[in-house]
C-alpha cells in the first residue's frame, strides 16, 4: 500500500467543535428515526465545550508555552478527543455521502494525539460494525476509510496492526472475495516485513494469521485460509500447547487438513506440540492423523471399521468443498467426509506403492489390487494421483503397467536417506564412465591430429617454396611491387589429388628430385612465359607434383577441355573463380587473387 497525507484545513479547536456539532446533529437525526423519538439526546459539543475555549485561549496566546503547559494541552485535548470517540459509532448512521469525510475528520484529529494507540483500535472497531445508512455500500466505505488510516500512517507503526485486524474483520463479516482478491498480492509479498516491523509478540502474530484465515475461508479462497491457520497453529507457544485454545486450534487445523481434498502433506501437524497433545485429549482423531501420515488403505479401513467417522464429533461437523482432483468431482454436491477421506486414503496408498517400487515400474493388477478398484478404473486413478502433484509418470496400456518418473515419499526416513544415497552413488559411477569415455577420446583424437600434422609440415613448406617465384612474376609482370601479409586460410580442392593422396605416394618419388625438378620447371617457365602440356615429357597424370599451372597458353583444336587438364593434373583452384570463369575455356594464366572477403595464402589458379 502506498503512503497517503490527509489535508485537512483548521486548529484542532475549532475541527473538534465542528466534528462535535456534526455528531449533536447525526445523533438527533438517529434519535428522530427510532422507537422513541421524544428521547433526551446527550450533547457531545456541551461536554466539550469548556475544554476547547482553554485550548482555543492558548492557542490564540502569543506568548511561547512551557513544557508544562504542552502537557497539559495534550493532555486537554485527549479529554476532548475520549468525548469525541466515545460518540463516534453514530457517524455509522450518518448519511452515505457524508461517512467518509467524517470519520477522516477524526481520524485528523486523532492523528493530533500523543495517545494515537488509544483511539485508532476503537475507530477501526466501529468501521467493522455494520453501516444502517448504507447497507448495500456499507463495507466498501468502511474499506476505504481503514485503508486510508492505513496508509496514513508510518510503515513501522504497531498501529497499522489493529486496522489490519479491522480490515480483515469486515472482509470476513461481508464475505467481500472482490476485496479480498486484491489484498492477496500484498499478503504474500508484504505480511513478513509488516509483521517483523511491528514488531508483534506470539499471540499478535497468532491473532493476525487467525484473521487472515477467516477472511480467505469467507472469501472462498480455503488453499490461503488453512496456509495461515497451519502458520497460527505454529505461533503457539510451546508453554501454552496443553491449553484450551491451543487445543481448539489443533483440532480445528487437523480437521480441515483431513477434509480439504488438496492437502496431502501432514507434516505441518505432526510437527506442532499443540497436534502433539492431541494423543491424549482426542486419541481418534490423531490415530486418523497418524494413519494418513504413514499406513495405506488397508490400516485405514481397518479403523474406520472399529471407528466410523460419524463417531467423530470433529469431523462429523466439518463443512467440506467439493474436491477438483478425484473421481467424484463430477458431482454438483460437495462429497462427505467419509468419501474424501477415502479418496485422499487411495491417492496416498497409490504414492506409497509408486515410492516402493524398485523397478520404477507398477502393473495395473497391483494398483488395483493395493486400491480395491477394477482394473479399468486404475488409469482413473493415476492420472487423478498425477494431477494432486503425488506422482509423476506414464501410462502403458500396451504393457499394462504404469512408468514411475517421479513419487512423492510420505515419510521421509533413514531408509529414504539411504535410497537417495544408493542413487547418488549409482549416478556418481555413471557420471565417472562417462568422463573416461571422453578422455579416452580426446586421448585418441590427440594422437590422431599430431600424426596428420607431421607430413602435412613438410607438403606445406615444399609449396611455399614452389609458390614463391610466381608471385614474384605475377608481381612483375602487373608491374606492381607492393609487399602482401598473407593470412592462413582454408582452401577448397575442387578436383585433383588431395594432400592425403599425395603423402601416401610420395614414396615413389624421391623427395629431393622432386624438388629439385619443381623448381627447375618453375624457373623455365618464368623464363620462357609459355608451357605446352602436350610436349612436356615430365608431367604424366599420375605425377603429383603438378601444383602450379605456368601462364599462359592457349589451347589448340584437339586439346583437352579446362575440367580435363585440372582432373590429369591435379590443379588447385578456388571454388569461387572456377565458377565465374569456367565458360571461358581460352587461355589459362597465373595471378594473384585478392578477394574482398578472403585473402588466400598462395597464388591461386584462375580460368579466363
Amino acid at each position: 500500500m502506498a503512503t497517503n497525507t490527509l489535508l485537512i484545513e483548521g486548529s484542532f479547536d475549532e475541527l473538534a467543535d465542528e466534528l462535535a456539532r456534526y455528531i449533536d446533529t447525526i445523533r438527533k437525526t438517529v434519535s428522530a428515526a427510532s422507537a422513541t423519538p421524544g428521547a433526551e439526546v446527550a450533547s457531545v459539543h456541551a461536554e466539550i465545550a469548556q475544554l476547547l475555549e482553554r485550548l482555543r485561549e492558548k492557542d490564540q496566546s502569543e506568548e511561547e508555552l512551557t513544557e508544562e503547559q504542552t502537557k497539559e494541552v495534550q493532555n486537554e485535548r485527549t479529554e476532548v478527543l475520549k468525548k469525541l470517540v466515545l460518540a463516534a459509532p453514530v457517524l455509522n448512521g450518518a448519511p452515505e455521502k457524508e461517512i467518509t469525510a467524517a470519520y477522516n475528520l477524526l481520524v485528523y484529529l486523532v492523528r493530533q494525539s500523543s495517545s494515537v494507540d488509544m483511539f485508532l483500535p476503537k475507530i477501526c472497531a466501529f468501521l467493522a460494525k455494520p453501516m444502517p445508512s448504507s447497507p448495500l455500500h456499507g463495507p466498501s466505505i468502511a474499506l476505504s476509510i481503514l485503508a486510508t488510516i492505513f496508509n496514513t500512517l508510518d510503515a513501522d507503526d504497531s498501529s497499522r496492526y489493529h486496522v489490519f485486524l479491522a480490515i480483515m474483520a469486515v472482509i470476513r463479516s461481508t464475505s467481500s472475495a472482490l476485496a479480498f482478491e486484491a489484498l492477496k498480492t500484498q499478503l504474500s509479498n508484504q505480511l513478513p516485513g509488516w509483521i517483523e516491523s511491528w514488531d508483534l509478540d506470539e499471540e499478535e502474530t497468532q491473532k493476525l494469521h487467525m484473521s487472515i484465515s477467516d477472511a480467505a475461508r469467507a472469501a472462498g479462497d480455503a488453499e490461503l485460509s488453512y496456509h495461515h491457520l497451519i502458520q497460527a497453529l505454529h505461533a503457539i507457544p510451546p508453554a501454552e500447547a496443553a491449553s484450551t485454545q491451543a487445543r481448539e486450534m489443533a483440532v480445528r487445523s487437523l480437521t480441515t487438513a483431513l477434509s480439504l481434498p488438496f492437502v496431502f502433506d501432514f507434516t505441518p501437524l505432526t510437527s506442532s506440540d499443540a497436534v502433539q497433545n492431541l494423543r491424549s485429549t482426542d486419541a481418534s482423531l490423531f490415530e486418523l492423523l497418524e494413519l494418513f501420515s504413514t499406513d495405506d488403505l488397508d490400516a485405514y479401513e481397518d479403523f474406520v471399521k472399529e471407528n466410523p467417522i460419524s463417531s467423530i464429533s470433529a469431523l462429523a461437523s466439518v463443512k467440506t468443498i467439493s474436491p477438483a482432483t478425484t473421481t467424484s468431482s463430477a458431482s454438483s454436491e460437495a462429497p462427505s467426509v467419509e468419501t474424501i477421506l477415502q479418496t485422499k486414503m487411495r491417492l496416498l496408498t497409490l504414492a506409497s506403492l509408486a515410492a516402493k517400487a524398485p523397478s520404477r515400474s507398477l502393473p495395473y493388477n497391483d494398483i488395483a489390487a493395493a486400491l480395491r478398484i477394477e482394473r479399468e478404473d486404475v488409469e482413473k486413478w493415476v492420472i487423478d494421483t498425477i494431477r494432486a502433484g503425488l506422482v509423476e509418470g506414464k501410462l502403458s496400456q500396451l504393457k499394462g503397467e504404469f512408468l514411475v518418473h517421479r513419487a512423492t515419499y510420505r515419510v521421509f526416513g533413514e531408509r529414504q536417506w539411504g535410497e537417495v544415497q544408493g542413487r547418488l552413488m549409482v549416478w556418481k559411477q555413471s557420471l565417472l564412465n562417462v568422463l573416461e569415455v571422453i578422455r579416452s577420446e580426446k586421448e585418441k583424437f590427440k594422437e590422431a591430429a599430431s600424426a596428420a600434422a607431421a607430413p602435412t609440415q613438410g607438403s606445406a613448406e615444399a609449396d611455399r617454396f614452389s609458390f614463391g617465384g610466381g608471385r614474384g612474376g605475377g608481381e612483375r609482370r602487373r608491374g606492381g611491387h607492393q609487399s602482401h601479409q598473407h593470412q592462413a586460410r582454408d582452401m577448397e580442392l575442387v578436383a585433383g589429388v588431395s594432400l592425403i593422396a599425395a603423402l601416401r605416394d610420395r614414396q615413389k618419388f624421391d623427395v629431393a628430385k622432386k624438388r629439385t625438378e619443381e623448381r627447375d620447371l618453375h624457373r623455365s617457365a618464368l623464363n620462357s612465359r609459355r608451357f605446352d602440356y602436350t610436349e612436356s615429357p615430365t608431367h604424366r597424370q599420375d605425377d603429383p607434383r603438378i601444383r602450379l599451372l605456368q601462364p599462359p597458353t592457349k589451347l589448340r583444336q584437339g586439346q583437352p577441355s579446362m575440367a580435363g587438364i585440372i582432373r590429369k593434373y591435379g590443379l588447385m583452384i578456388c571454388r569461387q573463380c572456377f565458377r565465374e570463369k569456367s565458360k571461358d575455356i581460352g587461355f589459362i594464366k597465373v595471378r594473384h587473387i585478392n578477394h574482398s572477403r578472403q585473402s588466400l595464402e598462395r597464388n591461386t589458379h584462375v580460368l579466363r
